[in-house]
């Protein structure tokens, strides 16, 4: 059983690592690393997690926001080859195998080698080695291995140039805590011996800032005689040939050894003593910490994959064949120094060069199989990616096969070089004859005879999915399929595709729920059904809605939401999001806090189709508006001997609406009307939007007002005038509906906006006198805490805040912001409702948001700061508001400042 590993379970490995999720519970990690806990803590815990890191680090804003700009570009890029993989049987090892090989680590070495240059992250370490990685004592012939922690004690305890004993009598004496204890002693042996990971307490307990380590090993040259000569005589007397000093810092052996002889220029004299004075500077505590934290994390991460993916294999086995961790880390060493080559070769010509360059060197086993995500040749990275990988999980037998990823012979180049050439050739021999033999019975050229002549189910099935002008020919590619199939697997793969016919495709006939009813049964009792259990039960759930068992369809989605936890179906889970989520508004109001889950499914797992392929451009309420359409105008469909269900709002709304254009329209009394629907007074109508009567009413009324001024000057006048009437009958009637009913002015929709909120947003002044007439309450707040005089102030509707007042309205109400009407009017640049606010409560003056920000500063930042006063205009207009000069936002700071003068 295994799903493909999440992005939010990487960053909580990564922040384990770093010990910033250690305040969070098993079951909060549960549901960040399966993004299912609700859109705001799963925003908060990232937020949470990506600050921990960086704060770690000890990163600059600048650096911290490159490093979290970085960490959701992989996101995306993660997300998108993760909603195209099946992972099919494979282990879970296979899985993470392939994942790491494939994807984070060819990510992790080509953002390193940019983050490592930003930050001067190696300053002072040995020039060309990777200390914060596993690394082998000679790159020739290996005979131990170091890990990360051992290698920067090491650097630490050469730059101090002392025995262990009198380091660690030093750190006692300066910490006290451990004085006289043995425990630093004893740390810094089973440290170096790799014989346990340090604690991150430890390391802070052991190297905090007060510490004063005496550095005997570093050069600190003086101005008595030539530094140049100091530095020789510094790395000879440390034992540093030019063969070893190479690897120290970054100048080659023969031009050391002509360095050595003093055979160079002044211009080389210096550039090597600057060089070695880096390498061998002094580093601070916090320099010391940061080392030994990362190379702790990379160290804990190594241990991990080691136990994990060789459970059997000591994690300080050399051999890559078995311990398979270390290809990993070759991989990434062979990528961070071809990016550094093709940035250093390419860097005066732009990132497009860098990438060519970078992709041209690779051999042909990592460009056009193993690095297809980083090379550049084609542009669908993401689903070229995806596809490698479902061709990879869908193989059984190889469950326990970690594949060899980097060759270390001759042998093994030729095999990953055939394996390669094999599957190429295979995909493209497949690929030509589907073409082929789709053309056939797309031509209709006798389709029975072609498909007969045809012995392979995959290539059979592999027209499926394609239209043809003969309807009868996907009968017979099923009928063929049945033939053919000869594992559980087949039969189960053919069975979904004619439940998928049945139920998606044809028309419903009287015999297609009994045929549904025995396919489904024949699905559940195929040994292979726990591997496609999540589909057949969304299938199972079409089943049901065509009986009109709804709240069982609706139970059978969340079932297979469940089975997406188990393994990974692309972007299904996305989809059973998207028709579970709606089923629950089907026929009722959209309730936010239980059906978030659906919407945040759909929003992790590619459940937005259309014109919503940008998920973060919609909210939860505009996604259950064009839900509810979707599942009566596209999702719903009954069997013949079942009675066709209708939305309930439709039609109710749907009879009150004809009563009153028949009543409008014939010069009838509404009265009379009304009386017949009056189940509608108290009420909200049973959909998404949950609107009331009038507030539906009034919605159409001001929509047709919109879309007048959208295509103003171009509609014929004859048809504007009709609109505007059938406008005025609409508002004419709210009018009427409102007097005799009173009780329904204070109904809310669901994003509880009262129609007078409604009024207010829309500048109709004669509308909020005749509903505030009405009792309609002015003190009503929407899910944003915002009140009828709120809309007035963003409306900029001086009559309409004029009567909230006067019926009582509290201009002292906060939105959620801590926002009063007087800084919305602020915002707006609205002067005249500013002077009206602060007229009739000077106090308004001095009330602050939750930012701490008054009227008057917000007003003097829009009029001083160019960028604000932009960003501001594009809001407004993005929101089909008004816009004022700079110049205005000018006069209201000047008019608070009055007012403050005199309130002296």
């Amino acid at each position: 059983m295994a799903t493909f590993p999440t992005f939010e379970s990487v960053i909580l490995h990564i922040a384990k690592a770093f010990g910033v999720n250690s305040n969070m519970s098993s079951k909060s990690k549960s549901k960040f690393r399966n993004a299912d806990m609700s859109m705001a803590n799963l925003n908060e815990t990232w937020a949470t997690l990506l600050a921990g890191i960086a704060d770690v680090l000890k990163l600059d804003e600048h650096a911290k926001s490159d490093l979290i700009s970085n960490i959701f570009v992989d996101h995306n890029m993660h997300k998108s080859i993760e909603l195209g993989v099946f992972t099919s049987k494979a282990s879970e090892r296979k899985v993470v195998w392939q994942y790491l090989a494939r994807i984070a680590v060819p990510l992790l070495a080509r953002h390193s080698v940019f983050w490592h240059m930003d930050s001067k992250f190696d300053g002072g370490m040995p020039g060309g080695s990777f200390w914060y990685l596993p690394s082998f004592d000679s790159p020739c012939e290996p005979t131990q291995l170091h890990l990360p922690i051992p290698q920067v004690l090491n650097w630490l305890i050469d730059l101090i140039q002392d025995s262990n004993a009198n380091i660690a009598k030093g750190l006692e004496r300066d910490l006290r805590i451990y004085e006289g204890t043995n425990v630093v002693l004893r740390n810094l042996y089973n440290w170096r011996k790799a014989k346990s990971t340090p604690e991150i307490s430890s390391i802070n307990n052991t190297f905090p800032d007060e510490v004063n380590i005496q550095f005997q090993g570093c050069f600190e040259p003086t101005d008595e005689f030539s530094k140049f000569e100091q530095a020789l005589t510094f790395v000879k007397k440390k034992g540093l040939p030019p063969s070893v000093l190479q690897h120290e810092i970054a100048i080659n052996e023969d031009d050391l050894k002509r360095i050595f002889i003093g055979d160079c220029s002044l211009d080389e004299q210096y550039d090597f003593v600057v060089k070695v004075m880096l390498r061998y500077q002094a580093p601070c505590a916090r320099t010391i910490r940061l080392r030994l934290l990362t190379a702790r994390a990379v160290q804990e991460g190594y241990e991990q994959l080691v136990k994990f993916l060789t459970p059997s294999v000591d994690k300080l086995c050399i051999d890559l064949d078995k311990n398979k961790t270390l290809q990993l880390i070759q991989l990434y060493m062979d990528l961070y120094n071809r990016t550094l080559e093709a940035h250093l070769e390419k860097r005066h010509l732009g990132e497009t060069a860098e990438n060519k360059y970078f992709t041209e060197r690779l051999p042909p086993f990592l460009r056009y199989d193993l690095l297809r995500l980083v090379s550049y040749d084609h542009d669908q990275h993401a689903s070229v990616v995806s596809d490698r990988l479902n061709s990879i999980f869908s193989r059984s037998g190889e469950e326990n096969d970690l594949n060899k990823i980097l060759p270390s012979s001759e042998d093994d180049m030729k095999q990953i070089m055939q394996v390669i050439i094999d599957e190429g050739e295979h995909s493209n021999n497949y690929l030509i004859q589907l073409e082929a033999l789709i053309d056939k019975l797309v031509q209709n050229k006798a389709p029975f005879k072609q498909l007969k002549n045809i012995a392979d189910f995959e290539l059979v099935s592999g027209t499926i999915n394609y239209t043809y002008p003969n309807p009868n020919v996907r009968t017979m590619i099923l009928d063929r399929l049945k033939e053919l199939e000869s594992t559980p697997l087949q039969s189960l793969k053919r069975i979904t595709f004619e439940l998928e016919e049945k139920l998606l495709v044809k028309k419903f006939d009287s015999k297609t729920e009994n045929e549904v009813c025995y396919l489904l049964n024949e699905a559940k009792n195929n040994e292979e059904y726990e591997f496609s259990k999540s589909r057949i039960l969304q299938l199972e759930a079409f089943h049901f809605i065509a009986q009109n068992k709804l709240p069982e369809a609706e139970k059978n989605l969340n079932l297979a939401i469940e089975e997406c936890k188990k393994y990974s179906f692309g972007n299904l889970r996305g989809n059973l999001a998207r028709d579970a989520f709606s089923l629950a508004i089907a026929n009722q109001k959209l309730i936010p806090n239980n059906h978030e889950k659906y919407f945040r499914d759909m929003f992790n797992w590619g459940g937005f189709k259309g014109s919503h392929k940008d998920p973060s451009k919609i909210n939860i309420y505009d996604a259950s508006r064009s839900l509810h359409e979707y599942f009566w105008e596209d999702l719903y469909k009954c069997y013949p001997s079942y009675p066709p269900l209708f939305s309930s709002s439709r039609a109710e709304f749907a009879v009150f609406a004809r009563d009153i254009t028949l009543c409008v329209k014939n010069q009838q009394s509404i009265p009379l009307v009304l009386k017949k629907h009056k189940s509608l007074k108290n009420k909200q109508l049973r959909y998404p939007q949950a609107d009331s009567a009038i507030i539906l009413l009034m919605k159409m009324g001001y929509g047709m007002l919109a879309k007048l001024s959208d295509y103003d000057g171009v509609i014929p006048a004859d048809i504007e005038a009709e609109i505007k009437g059938a406008l005025t009958v609409v508002l004419n009637t709210v009018v009427e509906v409102v007097q005799e009913w009173p009780e329904i002015v204070n109904i809310s929709d669901f994003k509880q906006q009262t129609p007078l909120m409604l009024a207010a947003h829309q500048k109709d002044y004669e509308m909020v006198e005749v509903l505030l007439k009405a009792k309609a309450d002015p003190n009503l707040k929407d899910f944003t805490g915002r009140t009828a005089l709120h809309s007035a102030a963003a409306s900029r509707c001086l009559e309409s805040a004029q009567l909230l007042l006067e019926y009582g309205c509290d201009e002292k109400i906060t939105m959620q912001e801590g926002t009063t009407a007087l800084h919305t009017a602020t915002r707006m640049g609205e002067l005249p409702i500013v002077k009206l606010l602060v007229k009739k409560s000077p106090d308004l003056l001095l009330v602050k948001d939750s930012n701490g920000i008054t009227p008057q500063e917000l007003a003097k930042s829009i009029s001083e700061d160019i960028g604000l006063y932009e960003y501001l205009k594009g809001y407004l207009l993005s929101e089909n508001r008004t816009i004022v000069s700079r110049k205005r936002y000018l006069e209201l700071n000047n008019y608070f400042q009055e007012k403050q003068l005199s309130s002296y």
